[in-house]
């Protein structure tokens, strides 16, 4: 890593909570923890700063790797859109869409045979029927409830996936659900591995790590100048215009790197975040001593 200035050091020294990503971060390219960066999220544990996850992906998944970290700070989820401890049934922060785009969206679905699933809260609910839905759905397991109703869970909704065999179909549902004041982005893509199979993701149009990371500030009570990012894609910009340090990854996208004030040396298959993390410590333990 670059030689620090002075006032960078010193902005070190003030941190007190490190709001990190997940992929392309604290991951490596299997999705996978390192034992060197396990180590050095506990040894920040000693001085007194706390590490939070901020992360696009749902609750449930960013739990487990807050568990492999031993991490009680609360979980920012589906990009600020969810935030609750580990463990927890009570949504500390929770931004739903509106029901009736919901309850519009899953009634054309089911008049055109397509699939839907609901990410509610902690976990992913679907119907028995419901098979055209994207793997990483599938492979989920034990966070995907079946169920014989969505109605009861439309209200709880913070985004939907909806499967099709129907590109054409696909897009009417988009368009109904990005009516104005919908409050929603629609993203569609396509299998890549089956042809003619298509997608549709639905979910909130402000959702925005800055979002989460504003939350965290309030319930610790620092100030910005106390709170650090890293991060590695387009979708923690908004964070990084936030924090009062900024971190980009080796590997991180060329927008996020023109924005920060330290990028790793190594990517996050070389434990990178541990080489910030680590840098961290050293400052902190030798201002203590």
């Amino acid at each position: 890593m670059r030689a620090l200035s002075r006032n960078l050091i010193e902005k070190l020294r003030r941190l007190k909570l490190i709001a990190s990503d997940l992929d392309g971060t604290l991951l490596d390219d299997k999705g996978e923890i390192s034992d060197t960066t396990r180590r050095s999220v506990g040894r920040l544990n000693d001085v007194g700063i706390l590490v939070a996850i901020m992360t696009a992906r749902p609750h449930y998944s960013a739990e487990r790797i807050a568990d492999q970290l031993s991490m009680r700070t609360p979980i920012v989820s589906f990009e600020g859109d969810l935030i609750r401890l580990p463990h927890s049934s009570e949504n500390l922060r929770a931004k739903f869409i509106k029901s009736d785009v919901v309850r519009r969206v899953t009634a054309e679905a089911e008049k055109s045979l397509s699939s839907v699933a609901l990410f509610v809260d902690d976990r992913i609910v679907r119907l028995e029927s419901d098979w055209m839905l994207p793997h990483y759905i599938e492979a989920l397991g034990p966070e995907v409830t079946v169920v014989e109703d969505l109605l009861p869970f439309i209200a709880r909704t913070i985004q939907l996936v909806i499967g099709s065999d129907s590109r054409r179909n696909i897009r009417s549902m988009a368009r109904q659900a990005s009516v104005p004041f919908s409050g929603v982005r629609t993203e569609i893509y396509s299998s890549a591995k089956q042809e003619e199979r298509w997608y549709l993701e639905i979910s909130g149009r402000h959702r925005s790590k800055a979002t989460g990371l504003e939350w965290l500030e309030k319930f610790y009570r620092v100030g910005k100048g106390e709170v650090a990012v890293l991060g590695d894609s387009s979708n923690d910009i908004a964070a990084f215009r936030r924090a009062g340090t900024r971190v980009a990854m080796k590997n991180a996208v060329h927008e996020l790197k023109e924005r920060a004030d330290i990028i790793t040396e190594s990517t996050n298959d070389d434990d990178g975040a541990a080489e910030f993390f680590d840098l961290v410590h050293e400052i902190n333990s030798n201002n203590r001593n």
